[in-house]
């Protein structure tokens, strides 16, 4: 993909579910908040992955600024909200150097966090890596809200996909995230990421080179939500894909009081709530889970440029 096919794909911007159309190369902003060159915050050789992904050598993170979803409860709202004015624009082969750089870092693999509003982008970038000597497997680390259309443009590039289910109920993802259509974009983005990986591979060495991994991040007071997301998981992709469970939600209202967080959203997540979850995953018969200690979610975060 020539620069001016990847820019012809943000003049018009249809790359996420919102299809804002802003032209995004003249100045415009859509939902993403975003030109149309990735703003990269900080990349990294991060260790708070799933065991599978961050091994013991850590995982060449790419955190990217902006994000279509903008959910009020995210954990790396320093980033996904606001353009910080601290993060780096690259194009497709300034993408493609860091890439190689983690690599010779020994990172198990690369991995994309919220990338999917500079698709083209990355399409070329990885394209451009892997002719220049990338060789160790690429994962696409999104919120789970992804056009299908773009996805395809994937196709054959990324390895691993980290897609979240955040919601099943269409009013709780419309209060949360302005997105009452979340589930069923969801799970349509989820059919196209497995068709493109198929079954998880695992090495010898305990690391996951080819397949899925859906995260849900548990909510206070959401549990019946959650035991939607898990029916139709396993019910959908049984034991040939992972589910990581997450508890580790905080509530960062502190951080930005002018947020106004909902009441339910106030408060920690009860750790029975989590541990019924759990348990509910092994009677579907999930084998291939992640089951979270105590874990904060700032302890899980690394240090962004703000």
């Amino acid at each position: 993909m020539r620069d001016k096919d990847i820019a012809s794909k943000y003049e018009n911007c249809l790359i996420c579910p919102r299809k804002c159309g802003v032209n995004r190369v003249t100045g415009g902003r859509g939902v993403c908040g975003m030109g149309n060159l990735p703003l990269v915050n900080i990349y990294t050789l991060h260790y708070g992955e799933e065991p599978v992904i961050s091994g013991t050598q850590g995982s060449g993170t790419v955190f990217f600024e902006g994000c279509s979803l903008k959910c009020i409860f995210c954990q790396n709202y320093d980033i996904s909200h606001n353009e910080t004015g601290k993060g780096t624009a690259y194009d497709a082969e300034g993408l493609a150097r860091i890439y190689l750089e983690l690599q010779e870092k020994r990172a198990h693999n690369i991995n994309l966090v919220t990338a999917g509003h500079f698709i083209p982008t990355v399409v070329e970038s990885i394209r451009i890596a892997r002719e220049d000597g990338l060789t160790i497997p690429v994962a696409f680390n999104s919120g789970g809200y992804e056009s299908v259309d773009s996805l395809k443009l994937l196709d054959g590039l990324i390895d691993i996909y980290m897609p979240d289910m955040k919601f099943f109920s269409s009013p709780l993802s419309q209060k949360l995230c302005r997105a009452r259509d979340y589930y069923e974009v969801c799970c349509a983005a989820l059919d196209e990421m497995y068709r493109q990986t198929g079954p998880a591979v695992i090495d010898s060495d305990g690391l996951m080179k080819k397949g899925m991994i859906v995260r849900h991040l548990m909510l206070p007071g959401q549990l019946f939500d959650t035991k939607k997301v898990l029916d139709y998981l396993c019910g959908r992709f049984g034991n040939d894909i992972y589910i990581s469970l997450m508890n580790q939600y905080t509530p960062f209202d502190y951080k930005y009081p002018d947020m106004k967080l909902p009441d339910f959203l106030q408060r920690k997540l009860p750790q029975g709530h989590y541990a019924a979850a759990a348990e509910y995953l092994s009677i579907l018969g999930q084998e291939n889970a992640f089951i979270q200690e105590d874990a904060s979610g700032e302890e899980l975060l690394p240090d962004f440029k703000t």
